[in-house]
């Protein structure tokens, strides 16, 4: 009991000397530390600081005191760098300076005022003027008024081309005579006219004469310059110039076009398809090539490919059949869908994939197979693609007949008719497509009721310069295509003639025009001969 009462003593002494400290932190102000004690140090210090801030007030107060005096006697500071034209003159620009003020002092801007080289006088006065600041002495102040000189006034200078301007000039009188240097017709004589009147007079003509004299020259040889011709117009001589409309039309690229096209028949001259060009097969027959090229149009219908897609395929079968001669007749369904499956991947946008052509054939052929097949079809042809197709030049040859679109679809009709052939095979893809094209301008522009044969007045000069074949040198070719055309319905192979009976394609195969008494007597003329 003693010792807890002991314990209960010593805890309410501890509690009463903790509420007289927290009694004393309350009443403690809040300007004074009541951490610690300064220590004498400290002390020393804020006697001695308390002493040196006395002594910057006073020194403050003195500067406050002395201020006023200078700045009274001291003149304002005037940057020469920029300085004021006199009222009434221009500017570089040529813009009339502001007036003064109401209160006398004009406005310096930077519209009104002109950066100058400061004299030597000025550069003393600036010097000085600073000093005099830095003193606020009066009498250096007088003695740096009388020192500075003021500017006489200048004349106004003369009104000169602004930098824009004279940038302009300089360009349009470039372009001209750029222009002039063309071999323009009507401009020739214009430039010889300026060389003669620059001979003369090389350097006392002034630039405003010149411009002049080409203003002058220019007007009165605009009614005898004519706008420049096109590449075609350039060769042609009372030929219509089927590109004249196409030069805003950057797709149609009607300042190459004939250079693409001289290139396209070069190209079928150096890349042939032989006649009889499986000769040497000992396996492959052409009725094996037909029926190959048949289930190739099927399955590319299958697929909704291009045009040029079926017809690059024929070309690379063609090729490659005329270069290995050892083919086998269980490679050659795998030759077809190989070939059809490297013209998807260079002529479609979207290309099926090798699973897809392993499908068509029935897992008759790996994709392994497919692929080391379009390895040795590579070689053969010697990785090169570039040989032009009948659709290519089909185009070309519409465009200079003024084609209509039925026009073109049965064009088109002829033409893949035209591929399954054996002996149509050797001719060029550019005879094809002329022949095709001058059978179906016989058949609709024609009277199919009447049994007149050919007709070259279907054949006009335009095509007959930009085909580069005369009417008679394609009558046997159109001979062969109308007897493919007159026997389609009746033929084995139907896929091309089914392929034709849809709308897509207009139903070119089931045209009267194809069964009529001017396709017979087409036919009959070269069985005749």
């Amino acid at each position: 009991m003693v010792g807890t009462t002991l314990k209960m003593r010593g805890d309410e002494n501890a509690m009463e000397n903790m509420n007289q400290v927290q009694l004393k932190k309350l009443t403690v102000p809040t300007n004074e530390v009541t951490t610690k004690r300064a220590a004498l140090g400290d002390l020393q210090n804020r006697g001695l600081n308390r002493a040196i801030a006395a002594k910057d007030v006073a020194q403050k107060e003195l500067k406050e005191s002395k201020l006023p005096n200078v700045l009274r006697n001291a003149k304002a500071r005037v940057d020469t760098h920029w300085k004021k034209q006199p009222l009434g003159a221009s500017n570089v620009n040529g813009a009339v300076q502001a007036k003064p003020a109401q209160g006398g002092v004009a406005g310096l801007q930077r519209s009104n005022s002109v950066r100058t080289h400061a004299a030597p006088s000025a550069v003393l006065t600036r010097q000085v003027s600073a000093s005099t600041l830095a003193r606020g002495d009066k009498a250096a102040a007088e003695a740096t008024s009388k020192l500075a000189v003021k500017p006489k006034p200048e004349a106004a200078p003369e009104p000169t081309l602004r930098r824009e301007d004279s940038n302009l000039s300089k360009k349009s009188l470039t372009k001209l005579r750029a222009a002039l240097g063309k071999p323009v017709m009507g401009v020739a004589g214009l430039k010889k006219e300026l060389v003669a009147v620059h001979k003369k007079e090389p350097l006392a003509a002034s630039k405003k004469d010149v411009l002049g004299l080409l203003r002058s020259d220019s007007s009165a040889s605009s009614a005898t310059i004519q706008p420049a011709m096109s590449l075609s117009s350039k060769r042609l001589a009372g030929i219509e110039d089927i590109d004249a409309n196409d030069k805003e039309n950057l797709v149609l690229v009607s300042e190459y076009v004939n250079d693409i096209y001289d290139y396209l028949y070069k190209v079928e001259i150096e890349q042939p398809i032989h006649p009889d060009h499986l000769a040497g097969q000992k396996e492959v027959s052409h009725k094996m090539r037909a029926v190959l090229i048949d289930w190739i149009n099927e399955v590319h219908l299958q697929f909704h490919l291009a045009a040029e897609t079926f017809q690059l395929a024929v070309a690379i079968i063609d090729r490659y059949l005329q270069v290995v001669k050892n083919t086998k007749r269980s490679n050659l369904q795998l030759v077809g869908v190989t070939a059809l499956f490297i013209a998807t991947k260079y002529e479609e946008l979207f290309p099926p994939a090798v699973n897809d052509f392993v499908f068509i054939t029935d897992d008759t052929y790996s994709a392994r197979e497919i692929r080391m097949m379009e390895l040795q079809i590579f070689k053969a042809i010697d990785c090169n693609l570039s040989r032009p197709l009948p659709i290519h030049f089909l185009r070309r040859y519409s465009k200079a007949a003024g084609a209509e679109d039925e026009h073109h679809a049965m064009s088109k009709y002829f033409v893949e008719l035209a591929t399954v052939d054996y002996d149509l095979a050797s001719y060029k893809p550019s005879e094809i497509a002329a022949a095709s094209l001058f059978l179906s301008l016989h058949l609709l522009n024609g009277n199919y009721r009447a049994s007149t044969g050919f007709n070259d007045k279907h054949w006009t000069p335009t095509l007959a310069y930009y085909s580069r074949y005369s009417a008679a040198h394609l009558r046997p070719i159109t001979r062969q295509i109308a007897k493919l055309a007159r026997d389609a319905p009746q033929a084995k192979l139907k896929a091309i003639h089914n392929k034709y009976q849809a709308n897509k394609f207009q139903k070119i195969a089931l045209r009267s025009e194809l069964s009529g008494p001017l396709l017979d007597s087409i036919v009959g003329q070269s069985l005749k001969k």
